[in-house]
């Protein structure tokens, strides 16, 4: 049905109903041509008025409502009707009316009228006889509504003017427009037609169309009820059929079920309750056998079962409501943390009454609930402790919980370390006497103090001892340390294993010669983890301590086929820890040619510090942001020896002071012996360099804005690009600080802020510029030109060097100069 009723009205099918309409107003509009051609031939033959309403067939069949003839020898022939149409005079209807064509008039009684002119036949003579004006009326003709809206097969029928004005309304006496309706509009144009029309035709919405949404509305009707007596149906069938079935759990009542085909079902639920009651004895006997306090908790700590020995140990079990009601609250957080999932965890339990001490360890599991429980396993350790305490104490070099080395190690790392030994004997014999300290001390016992001290400390430490022994070179260097400053910052209790550990995994990156190695230093949920990556080559003895080490401090070594180890450690952090205020501070970095120029800027800027980095001293001293800023501190990269000495000393003579906060990085030992402090690549930690940056703290800042004088400040402007260079170049070599500037205006923003400078300009033009933006009224400034001008001022002295490049005798004469005026 929808589809034949969509088919019906479709945008095709509703076009092909408007052609219909449009054929059938051209053939009212021929009728009403050949009833004019045929009256006018009539007048021109010469009838009456009266002749030619005689002519019934013409006149009834034809589209004309009424006419007017127009002779030229001043007869004129109105018809009666028009009266039904229009109070107008016929005059005034027919004054713009086209020849051979039809044309819409509006009357001043809102008529609405097709008019056609047609001129009558020639007489004999040849000469025109007069006009035949034919009407058609639109607002008022029924025949033509009739004839349209029967053509469109619509329900509604408008014709409109091109500025929207109803000509011609028609519609059914049962359509009604609070229904739906199709709608539809068209352009009427005809040949015969002088304008063009629109068309609008409207066509009540089937009922097939509604019909088939309430359809589709009952068919959901139909499916909701049946769903809802379904559902009756099933509750009525499980209440009659499936209400013997709900006993069968029940004691005392598979007796009364008498439907046989539960028999098979019953008896194997009967053999499976012995099974399990078999089952249950079992367990039963196992726990009370194992000679171990075993109780079982659910997921909310309160206990469901308990063996015999467990009784013995909580006494008072049956008065306690959970577990933690018959614990101390020592033991309350292991067990918390085993109702959260963690896996591993114990504790330890003295009974004081009973001169016992147990050793609890915590096991998760899912209980038959889906949910997460736990079960305390205890272990009677007293007499296990009272023998460790007597071997302890009686031999205490060798204690029963500490690994100790075999006597085929040190045989074996000698053998490795033959070749070594060879060729740098002092380097193989300090990693020997290393690698026994290890030994001997994860042998002994540990009786040391814990230290409270921070992570990045403790890694410094541990740095700084082994390469005071090993002297190690620079290929043995090429590593780095990862530690972030905030985990550097956290404070720990750290014993002589943690210590060890640190060293074993320092000694994998002195040992290894594989490039690209690093050190990777975190933490996680459990600790300390210690990542230690292109470690691959490693010694006998390295292998054994870094396997046994771990479990010292309660954690473990995994190794993985990529060449990366790891080592962690169970450690818990202090409350607080060290804290840098390094936001504040202000850092220059001077490359000065440095190699490793990237890694020291990552660590800076790890560090949190303000960094300004410069390419040379020469680029510091001529930049004017140095001039700017106070430095709290300088980095400087000896990457060229005597120009980073020179420009040091250099420095130190601008600012007057013995010592300044200036800290040196240097590739090897040996370019940096007479330089302290000093820092190494592997030594670039963020925390290294905080803790460096917090020890210059009493030395005065860097500040050449400060220390700036007429003698020594220098701006250079004006010339070409290369002129400059030169001038700067030379000024620089005599010990003077210069800079640079493009174009004068630069020095607007400049000098306003500016320390006492000497500006020299070395063309006439700048100089110029330089009055007309009185720039040489300013304080604190010097003013010297190289090109004479008629208009220059006196506070500008004119240097006459000849215009040669700048000599020795060229800076003598701008030093006497400077003398002279100052």
């Amino acid at each position: 049905m929808d589809f034949f009723t969509q088919r019906d009205y479709a945008s095709a099918a509703l076009e092909h109903r408007t052609q219909a309409l449009h054929m059938s107003f051209s053939a009212y509009l021929d009728r009403a041509n050949f009833e004019v051609k045929y009256l006018s031939e009539q007048v021109s033959d010469g009838e009456s008025l009266d002749a030619l309403f005689q002519l019934h067939d013409v006149l009834f069949f034809g589209g004309l409502d009424f006419f007017y003839i127009e002779k030229e020898d001043g007869l004129v022939m109105e018809d009666p009707r028009v009266r039904l149409y229009t109070q107008d005079a016929f005059t005034s209807l027919v004054q713009s009316a086209p020849t051979d064509a039809w044309q819409h008039i509006t009357s001043s009684d809102q008529s609405e009228l097709l008019i056609y002119k047609k001129p009558l036949e020639n007489n004999s003579a040849g000469q025109n006889q007069g006009f035949f004006y034919g009407f058609i009326s639109l607002n008022n003709n029924l025949a033509l509504a009739s004839d349209l809206i029967t053509s469109a097969g619509a329900d509604y029928l408008r014709i409109n003017d091109v500025l929207g004005k109803s000509l011609l309304v028609e519609k059914l006496s049962s359509y009604s427009e609070e229904v739906d309706y199709i709608r539809h509009e068209a352009t009427l144009l005809l040949p015969s037609l002088g304008e063009k029309f629109s068309v609008e035709v409207r066509y009540a919405r089937p009922l097939l169309e509604s019909f088939s949404r309430w359809v589709l509305i009952g068919c959901l009707m139909v499916i909701v009820l049946m769903a809802l007596l379904f559902g009756l149906v099933m509750v009525s069938a499980q209440r009659i059929m499936f209400r013997p079935i709900a006993g069968l759990p029940a004691l005392g009542r598979l007796e009364t079920l008498n439907f046989q085909e539960f028999e098979p079902l019953m008896a194997q639920m009967n053999h499976f309750q012995e099974l399990l009651k078999v089952r249950d004895q079992h367990l039963g006997l196992l726990l009370n056998s194992l000679q171990s306090a075993i109780v079982f908790c659910d997921e909310s700590a309160r206990v469901t079962s308990l063996n015999e020995e467990a009784k013995m140990v909580f006494p008072y079990f049956d008065r306690a409501k959970t577990v933690f009601d018959m614990t101390p609250i020592g033991c309350h957080q292991s067990i918390q943390r085993a109702l959260k999932g963690e896996y591993g965890g114990g504790f330890e339990l003295e009974l004081s009454e009973q001169n016992k001490v147990y050793e609890f360890q915590t096991h998760t599991f899912i209980n038959e609930y889906g949910f997460r429980s736990v079960m305390l396993v205890g272990k009677d350790a007293s007499e296990v402790r009272r023998l460790r305490w007597n071997l302890a104490n009686r031999f205490p070099k060798h204690a029963l919980d500490r690994p100790q080395p075999p006597h085929s190690l040190l045989r074996d790392e000698l053998m490795c370390q033959s070749a070594w030994l060879v060729q740098q004997p002092q380097s193989a014999t300090m990693w020997l006497v290393v690698i026994g300290e290890l030994l001997d001390g994860i042998a002994a016992s540990s009786k040391s103090e814990n230290h409270l001290m921070s992570l990045g400390q403790m890694v410094c430490e541990q740095q700084d001892a082994l390469e005071q022994h090993l002297q190690p070179n620079a290929k043995q260097c090429q590593f780095k340390i990862e530690l972030a400053l905030e985990d550097a910052a956290k404070q720990f209790h750290w014993t002589p294993d943690h210590r060890a550990l640190i060293t074993i995994a320092l000694m994998h990156c002195y040992y290894s010669a594989i490039s690209g190695r690093y050190i990777d230093i975190g933490w996680d949920r459990n600790g300390l983890v210690i990542k230690v990556y292109g470690a691959e080559e490693v010694s006998p003895a390295l292998d054994w301590l870094r396997n046994e080490y771990p479990k010292l401090v309660k954690g473990r070594f995994e190794q993985a086929p990529s060449g990366r180890i790891q080592l962690s450690a169970a450690l818990v952090a202090d409350d607080e820890g060290e804290s840098f205020s390094l936001s504040e501070k202000r850092v220059a970095y001077i490359n000065n040619d440095y190699a490793d120029n990237r890694r020291v800027i990552d660590a800076l800027l790890a560090a949190n510090v303000n960094l300004d980095a410069f390419s040379s001293f020469s680029e510091f001293f001529g930049t004017s942001m140095s001039y700017r800023h106070r430095y709290d501190a300088m980095m400087v990269a000896v990457g060229d020896d005597v120009l980073a000495a020179e420009n040091v000393k250099k420095l130190l003579a601008s600012s007057g002071q013995a010592a300044l906060p200036i800290v040196y990085v240097c590739a090897n030992r040996g370019g940096c012996a007479e330089r302290q402090p000093t820092l190494f690549p592997h030594q670039l930690m963020p925390y290294r360099l905080a803790k460096q940056l917090t020890q210059l703290e009493h030395l005065e800042p860097i500040s050449l804005g400060d220390w700036a004088t007429h003698d020594t400040n220098f701006i250079i402007t004006g010339g070409t690009d290369i002129s400059q260079v030169i001038w700067q170049s030379e000024l620089s070599a005599n010990d003077f600080i210069a800079r640079r500037e493009s174009d004068v205006a630069n020095l607007v923003s400049v000098l306003r802020h500016t320390n006492p400078v000497v500006i020299l300009v070395l063309d006439q033009e700048a100089a110029q510029k330089a009055l007309k933006l009185h720039l040489v009224k300013l304080v604190n400034t010097k003013w010297f030109v190289l090109e004479d001008f008629p208009e220059r001022p006196d506070t500008m002295p004119f240097i006459d060097i000849g215009g040669q490049l700048p000599n020795e005798a060229a800076i003598d004469a701008l030093l006497q100069t400077l003398k002279q005026k100052g």
